[in-house]
């Protein structure tokens, strides 16, 4: 018999078990690696649910704070009586708080009741209040969501109606939208004149930092009406406020879950805090800020 034929396994001859064992590693490396990128594929999938989750979260807070914003100080013209011609009910515009909320949600802007203490921490969360006249107009020419049994009604900013204000110098009743902003058990939160306690808007929201813009120049003087500078609130009743020009709003919101590992969170769980500062956490939540700058067309020539 030859040597080839001698070589030759027999056909009904198993694999060696030398042959065996290799099969079964590469068998387990490719299974390996379809788990593992399948485990890849879910990680990046549940990041990528998160970071779309909290940029709707952030445009919303934003946008709910800014359509008020916007509003601060608008006024209706009024007859002022014994040929006094046209007036404006007087009322502030805008109030706030460094690091700190208010010490009386039921205080209006009318009569604010202060701040508290504030918080140590730089990057604690500010609190804004913003005051404008609501219209009462037809055909949705009015500048709020209207509602309310029979005659319609402004809403505040929880969708509820409220009584008016009397100006005491007129005699006149106006619809005053008196709206704080502050953020409580890692919500926004809005206060409304319809109600007596602050109800949650938007949630995963961790923190909510103003900056108010200030003009370069008192009332009548050049650069009255451009903004110098940005900086914290004014105390409160203090006469700068009549100076604010714009607001620059900016929100921290964070993932509603944990979406990172240990080994993953110190350098993916990072991000730019609304002061510009690098931060970073080793908790697994994702967050980022979102920020935007409401100029209050009221307060412009």
């Amino acid at each position: 018999m030859s040597r080839i034929a001698q070589s030759r396994r027999p056909g009904g001859a198993g694999f060696t078990l030398i042959e065996t064992m290799v099969a079964l590693a590469i068998g387990l490396a490719v299974a390996g690696a379809l788990v593992e990128a399948g485990l890849a594929a879910f990680a990046s999938g549940r990041r990528a649910d998160a970071l779309a989750r909290i940029a709707g979260d952030g445009a919303l807070a934003l946008d709910v704070m800014r359509q008020q914003v916007a509003q601060a100080g608008f006024g209706q013209p009024h007859d002022a009586g014994a040929g006094g011609g046209a007036a404006l009910h007087a009322f502030p515009a805008i109030a706030g708080c460094t690091a700190a909320g208010f010490v009386d949600l039921q205080a209006g802007i009318l009569a604010p009741a202060g701040c508290r203490t504030a918080a140590p921490d730089p990057t604690a969360s500010d609190a804004l209040e913003v005051a404008h006249e609501a219209s009462v107009l037809p055909a949705g020419a009015s500048n709020g969501i209207l509602g309310g049994a029979g005659t319609p009604q402004p809403l505040d900013c929880l969708g509820n109606t409220f009584a008016p204000t009397r100006d005491a110098a007129t005699g006149d009743d106006y619809w005053l939208v008196d709206s704080k902003f502050y953020v409580a058990d890692g919500s926004l939160y809005c206060h409304g004149s319809g109600n007596r306690a602050g109800a949650a808007i938007v949630q995963n929201v961790e923190a909510l930092q103003v900056r108010y813009g200030m003009a370069g120049a008192p009332s009548g003087a050049d650069g009255a009406r451009q903004v110098a500078y940005y900086g914290d609130a004014p105390s409160v009743g203090s006469p700068l406020w009549a100076d604010v020009l714009s607001v620059r709003l900016c929100v921290q919101v964070r993932s509603a879950d944990r979406v990172l590992d240990g080994a993953a969170a110190a350098t993916l769980g990072s991000w730019v805090d609304c002061r510009d500062a690098r931060r970073s956490a080793t908790d697994g939540y994702l967050r980022r800020t979102f920020a935007t700058t409401v100029v209050l067309q009221n307060r412009l020539p």
